[in-house]
């Protein structure tokens, strides 16, 4: 069963008045490779390698598959999402209902580890790992917090014991979803649950605002064709996982849905701290995506550079009441039988 629920409807009264904008006016890392040995599969040298491409720093594990950066300016957007997530949810880091005393918890496609660290944190006696391609998370951290580098897409030594497997932002740079949540049932405990947490990269409006050639929605197009392509991905992958966890044999599946605003044009102040931030989200995901996908999916770099302003400008532009859907999407593996 899916239910439903949304940041509530933004009236005429939550929009900046034309008077309201007149006032306000326009608008070498600390991360290191863990040394945590993997459950997953053997490694390689290369996992502690990288390399510098189109001004950007990319992990070199299985020839670079992944396209997205994991230097300094990659790591500070992934902590203001974080940080966004956080306050959309009033300091929640997850809604499956998991209780309060978990003993194992996976953080797949931890990135530089913050929502693990944090868990670990409000967990003292859980144990939580992290597993990425890229070893970037900190030396540093609680002594129930270990990170492991890997793919989570390889397959997984037999657990059966996680009372969480969490996945932020992760799917759409998945090849087979369907496998890789077969995987998680069948480590799960009895029990257990899985939660995702992503974007659908389609920008609307309740009021018309955001027109039909809304430059960021050329840019998922384009974006999705070339990951799709070149990589295998579906950009829109989140749209699907609800109906895969059923399928699977997932039981309880339940999906949440907030309407992100994309900038600072809200009047609640709540809302538009979340548009802000969501905003530069937003435009250093295009800033990663426009520095190496599409040029090596065949797009003029000119070409681009002009999209990318266009982008930057009707972002900027509070008179346009853009949002894009947030889901967060969680199952359960059937309990055991009494």
């Amino acid at each position: 069963m899916e239910e439903s629920g949304f940041i509530e409807p933004l009236s005429d009264e939550d929009l900046l008045t034309d008077e309201d904008l007149a006032e306000q006016g326009d608008a070498t890392s600390d991360y290191e490779p863990s040394e945590a040995e993997s459950t997953f599969g053997s490694l390689t040298e290369s996992v502690t390698e990288h390399v510098w491409e189109y001004g950007r720093r990319y992990h070199s594990f299985r020839y670079g598959r992944y396209p997205i950066p994991n230097d300094e300016e990659e790591y500070k957007r992934e902590a203001l999402r974080h940080t966004m997530l956080k306050e959309l949810l009033n300091g929640k880091l997850f809604l499956a209902p998991i209780g309060d005393n978990p003993q194992k918890i996976i953080d797949l496609g931890t990135g530089f580890g913050d929502w693990a660290i944090e868990v670990g944190e409000r967990f003292p006696g859980a144990k939580v790992t992290g597993v990425d391609l890229s070893p970037i998370q900190p030396v540093w951290v609680p002594p129930n917090v270990e990170f492991m580098i890997d793919d989570i897409e390889d397959e997984w030594v037999q657990a059966n014991d996680y009372d969480l497997a969490h996945l932020c932002f992760v799917n759409t740079v998945i090849k087979d979803n369907e496998s890789l949540f077969s995987k998680i049932l069948q480590n799960l405990k009895p029990g257990g649950w899985v939660e995702v947490q992503d974007i659908v990269p389609r920008a609307t409006s309740d009021d018309g605002t955001v027109p039909s050639d809304y430059p960021l929605n050329k840019f998922y197009s384009m974006l999705g064709g070339v990951l799709n392509d070149k990589y295998g991905f579906d950009l829109w992958a989140v749209e699907q996982i609800p109906g895969l966890l059923q399928r699977l044999g997932y039981v309880n599946v339940q999906k949440k849905v907030y309407h992100m605003p994309l900038g600072e044009w809200a009047k609640d102040k709540h809302l538009r701290l979340l548009g802000g931030c969501f905003r530069e989200v937003v435009m250093d995901f295009v800033g990663a995506m426009a520095a190496r996908p599409l040029v090596e999916g065949g797009y003029d770099r000119e070409e681009i550079d002009e999209l990318v302003s266009s982008i930057t400008a009707a972002v900027m532009n509070r008179r346009i009441h853009a949002y894009m859907p947030i889901h967060f999407v969680w199952g359960q593996r059937p309990p055991a039988s009494a």
